[in-house]
């Protein structure tokens, strides 16, 4: 066995271009009776590897407090070369993940990222030497909502000594997008931001890591409890929009710190044209969510044509791969940061069989400074 290194995780990242492309069998989740095979002869297997695996099936509902999830047997995936199965020890629950459930239906390999230990190589030089190692993984199509997943070798992130896999449960999506934002920014030369939903784990990652940057940032929130913890976390300029004249607060931001650029989480509904509006000329807008589940409801064309303002759409694969060098850079900031740093992530843990009941309390109790994370350790 070798030790992973930085770079071999890098090329971690270029493979996930086939895995938002729909790779065929890169999670390996199958519901027939096939038992999983050991590992080959010269690679011995480092764990005992069961024929069948629990997997999480999501009954969807427009009412997140509705949904409901079981979990079900089914065959163990086998790797193929240049594959390793890994063990799951913790997944997280995203925005993105429930967001698909609430049009209802029956769901089945969920999950986009998670983290757990290498238990069985398919072969191959790649995959042999990430043998027993701990990995986080991401995968578009969905896979680390069950015990075990097949992934190919260079799309394995090996994570720093000392780091348990738990801690790197939410490794991907909100670090690599917290990075992806601040340097759109850096690109737009503008000096601070305006970012809404900031009260997120996301929200919170990029008040840290802007800290750091010496980057401005103006975090937009609902509640004062929302504002309140983004305080405690040393945030400088917030703007709650429960209060009278948070716009003309946010139009006075805007100009005091030179402000051209907007990231908004909540994508529907006036936000995007409220963020638009107190823009100067030549700015930009990048919608990267829909937390509204709407659609836009108006835009106001004088701003795109007489003040040349723009509404773009903004997704973190595409602006990672978009250029050379930004996934290496990404990793670079994001590995270290995990346990500790800027990119940890606070989390309310669930047994697999309970993930449904502590879904329905954060629905009801709000899910600010909260991150379910399923722990597939437990069972």
């Amino acid at each position: 066995q070798h030790t992973a290194s930085l770079p071999h995780a890098m090329r971690g990242l270029a493979a996930l271009v086939l895995l938002c492309a729909g790779e065929e069998g890169t999670c390996g989740a199958s519901r027939g009776g096939i038992d999983c095979p050991a590992a080959p002869d010269s690679v011995p297997s480092a764990m005992a590897i069961p024929a069948t695996m629990k997997s999480i099936v999501v009954n969807g509902h427009a009412d997140l407090a509705q949904v409901t999830m079981e979990l079900e047997d089914v065959a163990t995936p086998q790797p193929k070369e240049g594959e390793v199965l890994i063990k799951l020890v913790a997944a997280p629950l995203n925005p993105s993940d429930y967001a698909a459930w609430q049009a209802g239906g029956k769901f089945r390999n969920q999950g986009k990222e998670g983290a757990g230990m290498v238990a069985a190589s398919g072969g191959g030089p790649a995959a042999d030497a990430l043998l027993g190692k701990a990995v986080g993984i991401a995968a578009m199509q969905g896979c680390s909502y069950q015990q075990y997943a097949t992934m190919p070798a260079a799309s394995c992130y090996p994570l720093p000594e000392g780091l348990a896999p738990e801690d790197a449960a939410s490794f991907w999506v909100n670090p690599y997008t917290a990075v992806g934002i601040v340097e759109t920014v850096k690109e737009k030369r503008s000096p601070a931001f305006i970012h809404t939903a900031a009260a997120s784990q996301l929200g919170q990652m990029l008040v840290k890591l802007c800290k750091e940057e010496g980057m401005g940032l103006v975090n937009v929130v609902r509640r004062d409890e929302q504002a309140e913890t983004l305080r405690q976390l040393g945030a400088e300029h917030i703007v709650v929009t429960d209060k009278e004249g948070w716009q003309d607060q946010l139009k006075t931001l805007v100009k005091e710190l030179k402000i051209t650029v907007a990231f908004d989480a909540i994508g529907g509904g006036n936000s995007a044209q409220q963020l638009l509006g107190v823009l100067p000329a030549g700015g930009t807008c990048f919608v990267y969510g829909l937390l509204s589940g709407e659609d836009l409801h108006v835009v106001n064309v004088g701003d795109l044509i007489y003040s040349t303002k723009t509404i773009a759409g903004w997704l973190m694969p595409t602006w990672l791969f978009a250029a050379p060098g930004r996934n290496t850079a990404a990793s670079a900031k994001v590995l270290p940061a995990l346990k500790s740093g800027w990119a940890s992530s606070t989390f309310v843990d669930a047994h697999p069989s309970k993930v449904h009941e502590e879904l329905a309390k954060l629905a009801t109790g709000g899910f600010t400074n909260k991150k379910l994370r399923v722990r597939w350790d437990q069972l």
